[in-house]
């Protein structure tokens, strides 16, 4: 019983979750390094953005989430959204204590990666009101001696959003937020809002275009997906199969952008399902195993 226990412990799938497009970043690059795990996406695009929401609001939707989850049974979830993590840590401590799923979000693996670095420049970052205005960042960062400039650049995840039903990124918005950061002379930039991965190559070319400056921007994608890993491996959850994995991708409210999103990071046609008792939207797909 205990071997077919774990087995089964091994083969459940990976939550992320998000408030939208963003966390899917984070789980390619999750597929890229561990093909064999199923994931499981949860976007809670009915809330979308997070970053104008309270924290009494946030808490509520986290809570949902995390519930959801464990009803589910996933062997782990990542909070692949600075945002609803920065709000999570308001909850009572002993809520996730006593949660059976662990947790794994996308701030503490860059945390862990900027005390390994030694440049004296101050670190940029760009996230939404609510991230930026709780300090969490800033408090960590000042804690190991980093100098950080923090920026709320509030209209960014909607403009992502919009990106994916064929709305051109306002490279001018983009260039406004960036500027005061460009001109504190800043190498190193955290996009602390995972909707801003998909906007890292316009990132870099406005800052290479018109301030000629090599900027490094944090892989929060991929800092986060070697946590994954390095848990799943510490714990003995690694999933060996090689089997044709399934993969689900969840909404709370199915958008244009959602679906095509997914259709295009991970290159199948999708179907909506609707997921009973939570009356949730679900864009489904299965992917083969690329070894």
């Amino acid at each position: 019983m205990l071997l077919l226990n774990s087995i089964c412990r091994k083969a459940a799938p990976i939550a992320i979750y998000d408030s939208g497009v963003g966390g899917l970043a984070i789980a390619k690059a999750v597929q890229k390094i561990l093909p064999q795990e199923s994931l499981h996406y949860i976007a809670d695009t009915r809330h979308l953005p997070y970053g104008n929401q309270t924290t009494t609001s946030l808490c509520s939707y986290v809570a949902q989430i995390v519930n959801f989850c464990l009803d589910k049974q996933y062997k782990l979830l990542v909070i692949a959204c600075n945002t609803a993590t920065t709000a999570a840590g308001y909850l009572n401590a002993t809520y996730f204590i006593n949660k059976a799923i662990p947790i794994i979000n996308v701030v503490e693996p860059v945390i862990a990666a900027l005390c390994a670095t030694t440049a004296d420049n101050p670190i940029g970052l760009i996230g939404t009101t609510y991230t930026v205005t709780h300090g969490n960042y800033s408090k960590r960062l000042q804690e190991i001696g980093k100098s950080i400039i923090a920026l709320s650049t509030p209209l960014l995840a909607t403009m992502v959003e919009a990106s994916f039903v064929q709305q051109p990124i306002d490279a001018r918005l983009l260039q406004s937020y960036l500027d005061p950061l460009a001109h504190a002379a800043i190498h190193t930039l955290i996009p602390a809002c995972t909707h801003y991965l998909f906007l890292e190559s316009e990132i870099k070319q406005i800052f290479r275009t018109h301030y000629h400056i090599a900027l490094n921007t944090i892989d929060v994608a991929g800092l986060t997906a070697l946590a994954v890993k390095d848990f799943l491996t510490l714990h003995n959850l690694l999933h060996s199969s090689i089997q044709p994995v399934s993969h689900c991708f969840m909404a709370t409210a199915l958008t244009a952008a959602f679906t095509n999103a997914t259709q295009q990071l991970f290159g199948q046609s999708a179907i909506t399902i609707d997921l009973q008792p939570y009356k949730e939207s679900v864009v489904a797909m299965t992917a083969p195993y690329m070894p």
